[in-house]
């Protein structure tokens, strides 16, 4: 009787050999590989390179994490605030203030300035100069008037573009006299040999008003007046004038006053 023989099942040789695709498939995959092994073998040198830059010189740009840089501050001296010393204060001690007095409100006569030109061809004696209250007292003078010289602003008829003299002549009692010759000389238009006017002969200051224009502008000069009798003879002491263009002293005013 004849053996029957069994044979096994072999997996392995009963598997098919690859195809031609499926091995140029895996053979790309194999040189693939490859490659990014050599790849990751070349590079790491230089990770570790930069690795060790990095450790050595932390401040490179190519350190992702670069230390923080913490300024210093010296340390400041403290200060010393002077001690404030008190300073004795001085109380001042009253002193007496005296009590104002009482001061006599001015009155209204106007003060008196007369003066004398030295030079002149006519007599002539320096006067005191009267002060206070006029009364009919006599006074010690030479002549038998004692002028004032007020210098004012030209009101009545005229205006700041005129300029002149006059005045009032009157007796003891302060009243009027006309009909006495005023003497008046100096720079034009009067002249040297001068101009002559009565009291009396310009009312329009008073009954023994006179007046004497010299221009209708404001100008410079100094002029001389003197009351005086019939032949010529002084009656008063000179009263020079200085006019000097103000348009608030225009007018030389004097008044002529009968002492004896």
């Amino acid at each position: 009787m004849a053996k029957s023989r069994s044979r096994l099942f072999n997996p392995a040789r009963s598997a098919e050999p690859p195809t031609g695709d499926e091995a140029a498939v895996a053979k790309d995959r194999s040189a693939l590989f490859n490659q990014l092994a050599l790849l990751f073998v070349a590079l790491t040198p230089l990770v570790l390179i930069v690795y060790v830059l990095i450790f050595v010189f932390p401040q490179l740009p190519i350190n992702p994490l670069p230390p923080i840089a913490v300024a210093q501050v010296a340390p400041t001296e403290p200060t010393r605030t002077p001690t404030k010393t008190s300073t004795p204060t001085r109380t001042p001690h009253p002193t007496n203030t005296p009590t104002p007095t009482s001061t006599p409100a001015p009155t209204a006569t106007p003060t008196i300035v007369v003066t004398v030109k030295s030079g002149s061809t006519r007599t002539r004696v320096p006067s005191a100069t009267p002060s206070g209250p006029r009364t009919a007292t006599p006074t010690r003078s030479p002549f038998n008037y004692t002028a004032e010289l007020i210098y004012q602003k030209a009101q009545l008829v005229y205006t700041v573009n005129w300029e002149g003299l006059a005045g009032l002549v009157l007796d003891p009692q302060l009243k009027h006299q006309p009909n006495i010759e005023v003497h008046a000389w100096g720079d034009p238009p009067l002249g040297p040999n001068g101009q002559d006017v009565l009291s009396g002969a310009y009312d329009r200051y008073g009954p023994s008003g006179w007046e004497f224009t010299l221009s209708d502008k404001l100008i410079f000069g100094t002029w001389h007046v003197q009351l005086v009798d019939d032949s010529g003879n002084p009656l008063s002491e000179i009263v020079d004038i200085v006019m000097q263009g103000d348009p608030r002293a225009n007018l030389a005013f004097i008044i002529f006053y009968q002492n004896h």
